[in-house]
């Protein structure tokens, strides 16, 4: 193929950027899915594509944990619930079979809560330096028709005590190892900052996005 029928193509590629950047109750329609690929070292997922139904028609891509062998029952019933509420919600045919009951979620909406959740991420400009940043996910759904209730607290999520620990751990190494540099904690970023460092140093899928 010649680059300008490349660029013809390029031409024709549908973008956005328009991402969910803060924490908020929308009506999203399930846009597409993906699953992990069968060679995937870490634990299996589904990737969903939201986009928001007003105006802005802002995406944000997130990540299911499918059960792996070694789950134990608590963390079982979870994943298996979490898949479960959502593709109820959007009106999912759970009489088709694997994949296909993914599929028939396309093109749905969900009413859909997006929370704000601290991780660990390093800053590649100064030595990789850990620091807590933040980023948007999506937490849980209801009917596109109902009303989701709560508090302000559903709508951010703190490190959890192991991985602040890890943090304060690995920041205290990092100040030895490089005593020349501002050795001031760091605070937690923006969450436009893991659009700014794709691909880089999201959460680490060891915690299958689990809340215990």
């Amino acid at each position: 193929m010649s680059f300008e029928d490349e660029m013809n193509d390029i031409k024709k590629a549908e973008t956005t950027g328009n991402y969910i950047r803060k924490a908020c109750v929308e009506i999203v329609t399930i846009k597409s899915f993906k699953m992990s690929p069968k060679d995937h070292a870490g634990c299996p997922f589904i990737e969903f594509v939201f986009e928001t139904t007003n105006a802005e028609k802002a995406i944000s891509t997130n990540r299911l944990f499918r059960v792996r062998e070694g789950d134990s029952p608590e963390i079982i019933e979870f994943k298996n619930k979490r898949l479960k509420e959502l593709l109820e919600n959007a009106g999912a045919d759970f009489k088709l079979k694997a994949e296909q009951v993914i599929a028939s979620a396309v093109g749905k909406k969900v009413r859909a809560l997006f929370k704000e959740v601290e991780y660990i991420g390093y800053d590649k400009d100064n030595f990789n330096k850990p620091e807590i940043r933040t980023k948007i996910e999506y937490s849980f759904s209801a009917k596109a028709e109902n009303e989701i209730n709560g508090n302000q607290s559903y709508l951010f999520s703190a490190l959890r005590e192991k991985d602040r620990n890890k943090f304060n751990g690995e920041l205290e190494k990092w100040n030895r190892d490089n005593p020349s540099t501002n050795n001031t904690t760091s605070e937690p970023k923006s969450a436009t900052q893991e659009l700014l460092d794709e691909g880089n140093d999201s959460p680490a899928e060891e915690d299958d996005d689990l809340p215990f």
